[in-house]
């Protein structure tokens, strides 16, 4: 391939037109060069034609990506230099929009985090090629360190007092672990109820579960029950942010976001979201279990 071939443009659905652009133009400072009335916007670094296309041609009002479906991982914008990068860094905390995750790859030093609409977004800088980690013989070897936050933000043009806290969110505040805990309360009640749900369909086609130990062997290990997996995953994740010392209120606030994503139940979506739905139309205990987490889940989101 000629090595001039590169990525001209990424071109994302959205829900809420301004409120993409707010956050791609507002908070990242992406210059808009085109708007198709209240439909879709072209943006650009530098003057280009458009790095960056938004639409909600099909996508109006409609609800973030299932965390389980093919399509998008994240879309990554490359910084020229660390400065440049630690301004976006200064940007993010003045916005107060959180971190997911931070690295050095030795490559490369990256934040990731998702937009308003919960595509994946790395944001990084490339190091020199000389600088790229190699093994004996010669192979590229990227890793993954922590990335010193405080030192990158020490570099932005205006930095941002206290900004690394900001950006992670702070450490988790004790009303926000009783929160990831009365999640984690209500979602095993969910669980439960979807799982007897689950479990009258399969003996209905297929005969009769004779113990708690088989059950539990079909829960782990057969196709029927595997949709329940993400649900139990959560809870198991609650369980680390709670346990753990160093969780932060952005580990909280993905952790609802995660939790509200996974409970959207669509006739057409994904597996999780077509059975989910089919169960909630067969049963009223399962109803009751999904009411009680979104009380909680509003109460997380400040509705």
């Amino acid at each position: 391939m000629d090595p001039r071939v590169d990525i001209g443009h990424v071109h994302l659905k959205v829900a809420d037109l301004e409120r993409a652009l707010a956050f791609y133009a507002g908070v990242l400072g992406f210059q808009v060069m085109e708007r198709v009335g209240q439909t879709a916007a072209f943006l650009s670094a530098g003057g280009y034609h458009h790095h960056l296309g938004l639409n909600t041609w099909e996508s109006k009002g409609g609800p973030p990506p299932p965390v389980n479906a093919t399509g998008l991982y994240h879309v990554a914008i490359r910084y020229p230099d660390r400065r440049a990068l630690a301004d976006a860094l200064r940007r993010l905390v003045e916005a107060h929009v959180p971190l997911e995750g931070a690295a050095d790859h030795g490559v490369s030093e990256a934040l990731y985090l998702k937009d308003p609409d919960g595509n994946g977004l790395e944001l990084y800088r490339d190091r020199p090629r000389a600088e790229w980690p190699r093994t004996a013989d010669g192979a590229l070897h990227m890793t993954t360190e922590r990335l010193d936050l405080d030192a990158l933000l020490a570099e932005a043009s205006q930095p941002a007092g206290e900004a690394v806290k900001a950006a992670n969110g702070g450490p988790l505040t004790s009303e926000s672990r009783q929160r990831l805990r009365e999640l984690r309360t209500g979602l095993l009640q969910l669980h439960k109820t979807l799982l007897d749900d689950a479990r009258k369909g399969y003996e209905l086609d297929r005969g009769s579960i004779g113990s708690r130990a088989a059950l539990l062997q079909l829960v782990i290990h057969d196709s029927w029950f595997a949709w329940l997996h993400q649900l139990s995953e959560l809870v198991v994740r609650i369980d680390e942010a709670t346990a753990v010392d160093g969780a932060t209120e952005s580990d909280a606030r993905a952790l609802v976001d995660q939790v509200d994503r996974l409970l959207l139940p669509s006739e057409t979506g994904d597996v999780f979201a077509r059975r989910y739905f089919d169960a909630l139309q067969r049963q009223p205990a399962v109803v009751l279990a999904h009411a009680d987490v979104k009380r909680v889940l509003k109460s997380a989101n400040g509705r």
